[in-house]
Parts: C-alpha cells; sequence; structure tokens
C-alpha cells in the first residue's frame, strides 16, 4: 500500500474510534430526513432533491471544518507530529492522506441519503442525470471544504480555531456575495460571479454540470492542498 494509503486508511479508521464520528453522522442524516420530509416528500411536490442539496451545502459548511479541524492539530496535541516530521513520507502525502481520509467519511455520510433517492424512484420519476449531478455537486464544494479545513489545521495548533478559521471564511465568502454586488456595481460583479463557490453549486442542483465548474472546484481545492504542503514542509525543515 503507497504511503497515501496508509495514512489515509489509519485517519479513517480515526474516524469511527471516537463516538463524535456516529453522532456527526447521525445528525447529518436526520437534519436531511426532516427536510425531505417536510417539504419534498409532499402531494403534489417535484420529484427533486434540489432542497436537500442546497441544504446540504450550508451544512456542510459547518460540518466539513469539523472533520478536518483535528487533522494536523491532533498530531501536535499527542506528540506524534515529530515522528511523522521524521518519517520517509513526504509532506505531499502527508495531506493528501489527511484529504483522502476526509473526503472518504463525507462519502460514508451521503451513502445513506440515496434512500432518499429511492423513496423518489418509489413514489414519483426523478431525473437520475439531475440528482447525479446534485451528488457530484456535494462533493465537489465538500472537497473544497475539506481542503481548506486541512489548510487551517496546518497553521494553528487549535482544533478550535482551526474549526472557527474554515467557518468564518467561508461566512465571509457568502456575505461578500451579497454585499459585493452594491459595493462595486452590478457590472463588476458579472466579472466576481464566476469565482463564487455558491454560485457554482447552483448549477449542480438544477443538474448542469459545466466542465468550467468541474475545473474551478478542483483547482480551488488543489490550491488549498498545495498550500498546506508548503507549510508543513517548511515546519518539518525548521
Amino acid at each position: 500500500m503507497s504511503r497515501i494509503g496508509v495514512i489515509a486508511a489509519r485517519e479513517f479508521r480515526s474516524f469511527f474510534l471516537l463516538p463524535s464520528g456516529y453522532v456527526v453522522g447521525a445528525l447529518f442524516l436526520l437534519a436531511n430526513g426532516i427536510v425531505f420530509l417536510s417539504s419534498i416528500f409532499l402531494p403534489g411536490q417535484p420529484a427533486t432533491l434540489r432542497g436537500v442539496f442546497a441544504f446540504d451545502v450550508i451544512i456542510l459548511l459547518f460540518l466539513c471544518p469539523a472533520i478536518t479541524m483535528r487533522a494536523v492539530c491532533e498530531e501536535r496535541r499527542q506528540g506524534t507530529w515529530e515522528l511523522l516530521a521524521a518519517s520517509p513520507a513526504g509532506s505531499g502525502a502527508f495531506i493528501l492522506g489527511k484529504f483522502v481520509a476526509s473526503m472518504g467519511y463525507l462519502v460514508v455520510l451521503l451513502l445513506p441519503t440515496l434512500v432518499l433517492v429511492l423513496l423518489l424512484e418509489l413514489y414519483g420519476r426523478p431525473d437520475p442525470g439531475e440528482i447525479a449531478a446534485g451528488y457530484l455537486g456535494l462533493l465537489l464544494v465538500g472537497s473544497v471544504y475539506l481542503a481548506s479545513g486541512v489548510l487551517a489545521s496546518t497553521v494553528t495548533a487549535s482544533q478550535t480555531i482551526a474549526y472557527l478559521l474554515t467557518v468564518f471564511f467561508w461566512i465571509l465568502v457568502g456575505l461578500g456575495r451579497s454585499a459585493l454586488p452594491v459595493w462595486l456595481g452590478a457590472e463588476a460583479w458579472e466579472l466576481l460571479a464566476p469565482w463564487d463557490p455558491f454560485l457554482r453549486m447552483q448549477d449542480f442542483t438544477i443538474g448542469l454540470v459545466d466542465t468550467s465548474s468541474l475545473v474551478y472546484f478542483v483547482s480551488l481545492t488543489g490550491l488549498f492542498l498545495a498550500a498546506s504542503v508548503v507549510i508543513v514542509e517548511t515546519e518539518r525543515c525548521a
């Protein structure tokens, strides 16, 4: 098994060694079920998960930082950071292993929501392409949240601060989406709007998979991870 795989497997198992891993998953599924039953699974409503996907984008904003806040901070707290720094595994393998494990946990959280798709299939005629695009969008926006959370975990020794840094960063991005059109004017905002991750996610919820959006999310995730690798490598060489 590659070094990335070893680190990812170790980190992935750790999510299920603590009760918090199961509690977070249960709360996530409960929230999805409530939204589905209260606003979608009703007579006369269209057979779509757009409402659930839109809700999950907000929930993941708070959930993903909780998944990654201990990525590097916990290694420092437990005193294993020095061992990892001296290990032959490179900084890239270390960061990618942490990220892959986090993505694996996110996939585990999303898998049970396929029950909602099954219910729509039994009682309606949902568009499979739209639903698939919605899940793809959740994975992409989740990857950006997770990568930014890993970066926050590398720049601080506190899990709480790492969590708050990530959450407030994306909240400020969301607030900027509302404020910038007023401050800059409509024409200037049209130039910046394509860089808004929240607007790009809306395309996926309606079944629109744009190649530029795929490149955007992958590039943004790669940027956050690359910055994390640089910081870890700098600390290892210090």
